[in-house]
């Protein structure tokens, strides 16, 4: 495995993103090793899914083979895996065989789905340490604690498993994004740097509250990344690797903030060379500002993912979006006004949604559609994902969960259609796997498939690693 030629050496410290992220740079564990290097702490990041040659067949020989290079080759103090929902077994088989290489190695799982549901991780016999939360603060006060033999208690932001009491640290503040290092690519093998998808991020945190997402829950405010820190590294995607980058994709992109507005006057003012499928990532009712609409004109910027979710006013109710079909008809407007692009995402499934509810929503698709107010559409399930109050009660929410299988939440097949793994009181599996289909032929019917779809593979995308809704 030639590739192994280019896995770090003599770190302390070695964070691996699990296979399922693919051709995307894990963005968050760059972030916390790029602010543990800056502090002194030689740390590395591992896409394993490069070292494993991007096969989703991989053997679990080749896994093994991978990961006793790593560890021979670092002896690290510290192995960890950042995961969400869909990818937790695996980050699970990763520090398991970690443990089974070397014993004295510390295991420590992050991410969003080991915070929300930590006791389940931490009492695994092969994890040592969840961090719950933001991580950056967390790892630079716990490797001089692990390297001296200290009391792991005052380190808030940690789940312990003493002899089976479970021990949780209080919560950590956010911290000061400002002291965070720009994202540096070098510390991802040359090749993958070239040929993967990069996410750029202005932010952390979401203002809104949907009753689906667990960002609010996981990030409590928004906190503005420094806009050269984007600029950055925009400029060295494009110049240094030749691979622009592939989109903002903060939890919600604010146009017309200060913030977006310098970002698309750097890239006129810079030149800088973006994806001719380059896309944010926003909500219909922060389409409110024209000048950050003409601010976006010249940059190369021409797809808006919108969050829409549904077109019925009861649906939109229960899912807090505060929002409602005519704000999401002037939204997608104002978008085509100015030569752009809206790509709406839509749910099926929410608690609240019916048939004649789903009906009600895929009119103002078509309505959309049909008057050239929205480009493209990308249809989704609901789904239940820890963190929120459909999985803490999903019984109040006339809730049941059909599948306890975390890999098959994201995407789930049964003699090859997508299903739901979950159904309603009032709504079936069934029911919900006819309308997702009926909303595909929508689609496809009018040639409105996203960017990222193979055309004929109905509901199957070819990019994304994760929903829009549950990112790290």
């Amino acid at each position: 495995m030639e590739k192994l030629n280019s896995v770090p050496e003599n770190k302390k410290c070695v964070l691996i993103s699990p296979p399922e992220f693919g051709k995307y740079a894990p963005r968050n564990l760059l972030s916390l090793v790029g602010y543990l290097e800056s502090k002194g702490y030689p740390s590395a990041v591992i896409p394993l899914s490069y070292y494993l040659d991007f096969d989703p067949g991989y053997s679990p020989e080749t896994l093994r083979a991978v990961l006793a290079d790593i560890i021979d080759k670092n002896d690290p103090l510290v192995i960890g895996v950042s995961c969400m929902t869909s990818d937790i077994y695996s980050g699970k088989r990763i520090l398991e065989i970690c443990k089974e290489l070397n014993e004295n190695i510390v295991t420590l799982m992050g991410g969003i789905h080991p915070t929300f549901m930590d006791e389940d991780c931490i009492r695994l016999p092969y994890v040592d340490i969840v961090v719950r939360g933001e991580g950056e603060w967390t790892l630079l006060e716990l490797m001089p604690a692990l390297e001296n033999g200290s009391d792991l208690h005052d380190i808030k932001g940690l789940t312990l498993n003493e002899n089976g009491n479970i021990v949780r640290t209080p919560d950590r503040p956010m911290g000061d994004l400002n002291e965070l290092p720009p994202i540096d690519f070098g510390l991802l093998p040359d090749a993958f740097v070239r040929e993967c998808n990069v996410m750029g991020m202005m932010s952390r945190g979401c203002a809104f509250n949907c009753a689906f997402c667990a960002d609010k829950r996981f990030w409590k405010t928004v906190r503005q990344l420094p806009v050269s820190h984007t600029i950055r590294e925009m400029e060295t995607l494009s110049v240094t690797y030749d691979n622009p980058m592939t989109a903002i994709e903060d939890n919600m992109v604010y146009i017309g903030s200060k913030e977006f507005s310098q970002v698309c006057a750097e890239i006129k003012e810079r030149k800088i060379k973006l994806r001719p499928d380059f896309y944010v990532l926003t909500r219909v009712d922060m389409i409110v500002d024209e000048q950050g609409l003409k601010d976006m004109e010249g940059t190369g910027i021409e797809n808006v993912i919108l969050g829409i979710e549904s077109g019925a006013p009861n649906v939109l109710k229960m899912m807090n979006k505060k929002t409602n079909p005519d704000v999401i008809i002037s939204g997608c407007q104002k978008l085509r006004n100015h030569g752009l692009q809206p790509i709406g995402v839509w749910m099926i499934g929410h608690p609240g949604d019916t048939p004649e509810e789903t009906d009600r929503s895929l009119e103002l698709m078509s309505h959309l559609l049909d008057n050239d107010l929205m480009h493209a559409a990308h249809i989704t399930y609901f789904i239940p994902w820890p963190g929120t109050c459909f999985f803490d009660e999903p019984e109040k929410y006339g809730i049941e969960i059909l599948s306890d299988d975390w890999a098959t939440w994201d995407y789930y097949e049964e003699d090859g259609i997508r299903r739901p793994i979950f159904q309603l009181k009032d709504f079936s599996a069934d029911e919900m796997t006819a309308y997702y289909y009926k909303a595909y032929e929508i689609v496809e019917e009018k040639g409105a498939l996203p960017f990222w779809f193979d055309v004929g593979l109905i509901g199957k995308d070819r990019g994304c690693v994760q929903d829009f809704r549950y990112s790290d």
